[in-house]
């Protein structure tokens, strides 16, 4: 399969879960469509599409009273935006009243690369996986974005599924499920465990053959869901071996508790 950015799931996703029946689902914008690939559902489905311009807090208060209201609003936004701007309207307005807002956010990391520090953000896992009933999705691909997508919608309480702007390889198969709670074995190995999430899962793989050129043996695990405690992972765990952490898209690997 080619390289598709997960942000390229949003949209499209979306329109399916649509067609599909899912008439309370809404999506909410801030001047971004275009780069956050909701502009693919506002054609789609105009009168469920709402742009708020340049005022993401707003645009999350109007979001909680849409979930509120029964509706199930996607509000989409850069991630330095979604997750630092509207921070209290997020931890206030979504999380402590426990509403069903998801939070799509794009261009997260340093992916947005010349646009500068001001767009870019690195410090958003950590904001949101610490706020009440918040649950936090960082697909590695662009097919586990749209299961992303689709868990977020149907499983009740906020969601932030963290998106990327670069094209990443493909790593899961066409209609994979993913499971809340659940970490899946990438590769099998039995000296050191690679645990990572988004973008950073594919660059895990490829230190797993670097490493095995010089004759270690790398578990490789993608952790999509990061919120209170450890993922299950499917058949994870290198006996005796070490655990190493791949995080956000800082490019580094930081050693774990091994």
């Amino acid at each position: 399969m080619a390289d598709r950015a997960t942000r390229e799931a949003l949209g499209a996703t979306l329109i399916e879960l649509v067609d599909e029946g899912r008439d309370d689902i809404v999506v909410l914008d801030a001047d971004l469509a275009k780069a956050t690939t909701t502009v693919k559902f506002k054609t789609a489905h105009p009168e469920k599409f709402f742009d708020f311009g340049i005022a993401e807090q707003n645009m999350m208060g109007t979001a909680a009273g849409l979930a509120a209201g029964g509706k199930t609003p996607f509000a989409s936004s850069f991630a330095v935006f979604a997750a630092g701007r509207a921070y209290d309207q997020v931890r206030n307005s979504v999380c402590y009243p426990n509403l069903g807002v998801k939070i799509a956010a794009t261009h997260a990391g340093v992916t947005v690369g010349p646009d500068g520090g001001s767009h870019q953000m690195v410090e958003d896992i950590a904001l949101m996986r610490v706020l009440p009933n918040m649950q936090v999705l960082v697909p590695s691909d662009f097919t586990a974005a749209c299961a992303a997508v689709r868990i977020a919608a149907s499983a009740p309480g906020p969601f932030y599924v963290r998106l990327g702007r670069p094209a990443v390889p493909a790593l899961h198969e066409t209609g994979f499920e993913f499971e809340l709670g659940r970490a899946y074995v990438l590769r099998k190995g039995s000296d050191v465990t690679l645990a990572a999430c988004g973008i950073m899962v594919s660059r895990a793989l490829q230190a797993a053959e670097l490493l095995a050129a010089e004759g270690i043996s790398a578990e490789v695990i993608d952790v999509m869901l990061r919120h209170h405690g450890q993922p299950r992972a499917a058949g994870g765990g290198a006996p005796g071996g070490r655990g190493y952490q791949c995080r956000g898209d800082r490019r580094d690997v930081a050693q774990a508790a091994g």
